[in-house]
């Protein structure tokens, strides 16, 4: 029944992707945009999806497992970080009809360099992150029995298709149905724990007397530097990552953009302690001593095939609506960064031909990220890395950016370089400033770089004016 259930998801899918690519994909924008045409239920799906993934899952029940309440704080992270995209950036850059951040670094400093640099850096990231999908994918096919990679590679093949042949609008329509899909098997997998428990108080008392700490009890448990170096990041990425701002630039408008921000925001932050509820009953109700398997543990052990088989479709929808963001996302970067802008191939007049071309490379990147998965998974940290980088060279000229209007384009690439290569030799040594993440303590030196050569550069350019008058 499980098997059944899950294949029938499967296929829901796939008829998903050719119906999109049946009545609106007719050229590139349609692809890689949905056309520009997205209202706010819709764009606040695909947007809360994007971050509704394996993480929030599968590492939400682990943190509820080892932290408790604390353990929610991943989950509202990702919630606070799309609400701030509300107030901030989300209707200025819809208003600019980008396709990318790297086009908004261009747009406002000029020159390809920072462009190619910032695509490089969100490319790679987001190929490993999409690796790292296929392994959470092949880790949650395995509650069927379905061992080695087989499900991996079922599962793979079932978004690259549907990706490839619907694109944003099928990934949007997709990460509908998945958000209330996962969104319901999160819900239903935390009511059954509660119960089985019997109540939220003796839920409390058997995890007491397994030896957790009054901490675990607390929303704050995890101590403010903890807790803060867990939000900075999360926040900093949602602000300039290519995945989320594709679906602002896919909004009819600015505000359909900021309104959609705000709702998907505030599902992900409700959402986030269902997972961590699950992660805390399966401490309470097994003899688990790691939390990394608590929610398959919880399908496996306490669900009947009918509801597992959905729980279990949920998982899957949480992974395959981050892994599709993925997908979409590196491929604008290669299409749009790469292929027209930088090495020029083509102008963005023929639709019908670049729609082709997009789809080519849509499939390429699932392939790619796949093989990753299975053939080289050792790299798929090294590749998320590049997460890190990115986020430690482009915050700054972005929401630089946005926010200071002197600053220049010698300040934001001096930016990016000297931000990504605090952030790589942080990775390389495990720096420790502070218990900072290396990503903040990169940005922060990444602004004061910023500022430093904005003003110098404003100051030359400022004299030369003068002089030449």
């Amino acid at each position: 029944m499980i098997l059944f259930i899950v294949a029938v998801y499967m296929l829901a899918m796939l008829a998903i992707g050719w119906w999109s690519n049946k009545y609106y994909i007719k050229g590139m924008t349609d692809f890689l945009l949905a056309g520009r045409r997205l209202g706010i239920p819709m764009c606040a799906a695909t947007l809360a999806a994007t971050h509704f993934g394996g993480g929030m899952v599968m590492g939400g029940s682990e943190y509820g497992f080892l932290y408790g309440w604390s353990g929610a704080w991943y989950g509202v992270s990702c919630g606070i970080g799309i609400l701030i995209l509300a107030f901030t950036t989300a209707g200025k850059f819809r208003e600019l009809a980008l396709y990318t951040v790297p086009d908004y670094l261009e747009q406002r400093y000029g020159g390809k360099t920072i462009r190619i640099l910032g695509s490089l850096l969100s490319l790679v990231a987001l190929v490993g992150i999409l690796a790292a999908m296929v392994l959470s994918a092949r880790g949650a096919l395995s509650i069927l029995g379905i061992t080695g990679n087989t499900g991996a590679i079922i599962a793979t093949l079932v978004f690259i298709i549907y990706t490839a042949l619907g694109g944003l609008w099928a990934a949007t329509i997709t990460d509908g149905v998945q958000l209330i899909l996962a969104t319901l098997g999160v819900i239903l997998a935390a009511v059954l724990v509660v119960s089985k428990s019997g109540g939220m108080a003796a839920l409390s008392t058997a995890l007491t007397a397994k030896g957790v700490g009054s901490g675990y009890f607390s929303f704050w448990g995890l101590g403010t530097s903890s807790i803060m170096w867990l939000l900075l990041p999360t926040v900093m990425y949602t602000l300039i990552g290519q995945d989320f701002y594709q679906r602002l630039f896919a909004a009819k408008d600015k505000n359909v953009a900021r309104t959609a921000s705000i709702f998907g925001g505030i599902i992900l932050v409700v959402v986030a302690f269902f997972p961590t509820i699950i992660g805390m009953g399966a401490r309470a109700l097994s003899d688990l001593e790691a939390g990394g398997t608590a929610f398959p543990w919880v399908v496996q052990n306490l669900m009947n095939p009918v509801v597992g088989g959905i729980v279990l479709a949920a998982i899957l929808a949480a992974i395959m609506s981050t892994a599709d963001s993925l997908l979409t996302a590196a491929t604008s970067h290669i299409v749009k960064d790469f292929w027209i802008e930088t090495f020029q191939v083509d102008e963005i007049t023929d639709e019908k031909r670049l729609l082709a071309i997009s789809r080519n490379f849509a499939v390429i990147l699932g392939i790619l990220g796949l093989l990753i998965a299975l053939i080289m998974p050792g790299i798929i940290d090294a590749l998320i890395y590049s997460y890190t980088m990115y986020s430690a060279g482009v915050f700054v000229p972005v929401i630089g950016g946005v926010l200071w209007k002197s600053a220049t384009r010698e300040g934001a690439l001096a930016s990016v370089v000297i931000g990504s290569v605090i952030a790589l030799w942080g990775i390389l040594t495990k720096a420790n400033i502070f218990g900072a993440p290396v990503e903040i303590y990169a940005a922060l030196i990444s602004l004061v770089v910023f500022i430093v050569v904005s003003l110098a550069t404003q100051s030359q350019k400022t004299h030369k004016a003068a002089t030449a008058k």
